[in-house]
């Protein structure tokens, strides 16, 4: 009687898994592919797709919208776009591949492979390691110095150059500053030690093994008939930045064809059709978290207790699983990449207009194969940021001055070359009965006419529409002389406040 009892348990037992396995494939996704729909539409997103890895298997891959609204070119599953941040992973995986290969430890210190590095501190230039550079803990600020490459001529070893010159705001290991200059520093590595190019070892450790056919390094392989997608800013088309000096950090662009191969790779341990792209030592380091992330107040309501970073990923958990992921975002580009190790789950979410949907959409589709929650995150995302506008509103207006007051001095007297000891040169000309300044590393986006408020003080709106109106404003030496300017423009990710242009 005992041995049928437990006979007949084992038996439910099985079942009960194959049931449980048929729910879960089985899901209904024809569900989730109308909510996406109505979101993209909500969000007045141009174009969007995404993919859905699990146990092995590509369950999903859908296009929203347009890759060219003018042309209405489709999104499909094979449309090329900007990664931004996301590439930040690859250069992780690039110095994991070095050090499989014992061509370096991650607790290298930096000068080891580049002796001219240095940061403000000669103490952190001395101690800062080759971990440190890939997990935001090198006291530098979240998003300092990215002016040094956004849009600029610099290339890669002169933007790390010219970081020596700005003070560093945190403690260095103990606090927390999103660094894109440090990415760029750690292709910098890979270059030094590999003998080759961050770009051509990426090419030939991960995107050839990987069969990632469609991505590459830099916009500059794209012909004209491509399938990839154009930038937009609030539904209108914009330029297409050149990001190759950034690299590192930000310039991969890829499908989600091509990266559902790479987190399927990370899904399996490093290893691809039976090759070990990455050791699994390697994805250890990587994913384990290397740094504290603040966590807002309101995220345990959701389910997330705490959040870190590993190694070119962010880390947290949800739903009682250890959630990996990385987003990116550019004028014209935001994505986001996640994957779920404890239940073979991966996310790929790639669009072309930066928006308030990226992030709800993953959490939708987290507890689509996560939990029972219907919660309409989309919807919640909306809400807040139409009642953000409002709020906004009012505040442009405080932001008008009265233009009553003349100028100091006459307008020949603002004129010349200024310099900012990082940034480099600016300059102030006079021309057509207009005082124009330009910064000179990155003319084409930060041109502008200074437009007279009062006293020494101009408004200014740069040539780039990703960022608001701001001012300028002039400071004078005890002779009356104009000696330097300072730049008055609050937005989250370019820092001008670091900015103290002298006059040469």
């Amino acid at each position: 009687m005992k041995i049928f009892q437990s006979t007949t348990q084992t038996i439910l037992l099985i079942l009960l898994f194959i049931f449980s396995a048929a729910a879960q494939s089985n899901k209904n996704y024809d569900e989730l592919d109308n909510y996406i729909a109505e979101a993209v539409k909500d969000f007045e997103i141009p174009g969007l797709v995404v993919g859905i890895i699990k146990d092995g298997n590509v369950v999903f891959t859908k296009g929203y919208g347009y890759r060219n609204i003018e042309t209405k070119a489709p999104v499909t599953p094979e449309t090329i776009f900007g990664l931004a941040s996301v590439s930040k992973a690859f250069t992780a995986a690039s110095i994991g591949i070095l050090v499989d290969e014992g061509k370096l430890d991650w607790d290298d210190k930096v000068t080891e492979h580049l002796p001219w590095f240095k940061l403000y501190d000669p103490y952190i230039t001395s101690e800062i390691t080759v971990r440190d550079l890939l997990c935001h803990r090198s006291g530098l600020a979240t998003y300092d110095g990215d002016l040094l490459w956004y849009g600029t001529d610099y290339d890669r070893k002169e933007i790390v150059r010219r970081i020596r010159y700005l003070p560093l705001k945190n403690p260095f290991r103990g606090k927390y500053g999103y660094q894109n200059i440090m990415f760029i520093a750690a292709g910098l590595v890979v270059e030094a030690v590999s003998g080759k190019s961050w770009d051509e070892f990426v090419k030939e450790k991960i995107f050839t093994p990987l069969e990632m056919n469609s991505t590459n390094t830099s916009n500059n392989y794209f012909s004209k008939d491509a399938d990839w997608s154009l930038p937009y800013y609030n539904g209108k088309v914009i330029e297409m930045l050149n990001y190759d000096n950034a690299g590192p950090a930000a310039s991969i662009n890829s499908n989600v064809d091509d990266l559902t191969k790479w987190i399927q790779m990370w899904l399996n341990n490093g290893k691809y059709n039976d090759k070990q792209i990455l050791s699994e030592n390697s994805v250890s380091v990587i994913t384990s978290a290397n740094m504290v992330l603040p966590s807002p107040a309101n995220t345990e309501k959701f389910g997330t207790h705490f959040r870190n970073y590993g190694l070119g990923w962010n880390l947290w958990d949800y739903s009682g699983r250890k959630i990996i992921e990385h987003s990116g975002g550019l004028p014209g580009v935001h994505t986001k990449v996640c994957f779920v190790p404890d239940d073979q789950l991966g996310i790929i979410i790639l669009s072309n207009q930066i928006n308030g949907l990226i992030n709800p959409l993953l959490n939708k589709i987290l507890d689509f194969h996560l939990n029972e929650n219907n919660i309409d995150y989309a919807a919640e995302s909306f809400k807040r940021i139409k009642e953000r506008e409002e709020k906004e509103k009012p505040e442009e207006k405080d932001k008008i001055i009265s233009s009553e007051n003349s100028l100091n001095l006459p307008p020949e007297s603002y004129t010349g070359i200024y310099e900012d000891k990082m940034y480099g040169k600016a300059e102030v000309v006079f021309t057509n009965n207009e005082l124009v300044l330009k910064f000179l590393p990155a003319e084409k986006l930060f041109s502008t006419k200074l437009e007279h408020r009062h006293f020494n003080t101009f408004r200014i709106k740069f040539t780039d529409p990703f960022l608001p109106e701001g001012f300028v404003t002039f400071d004078m030496n005890s002779k009356g002389e104009i000696s330097g300017f300072k730049i008055d423009l609050p937005n989250p990710d370019f820092h001008f406040y670091n900015l103290n242009f002298i006059k040469k």
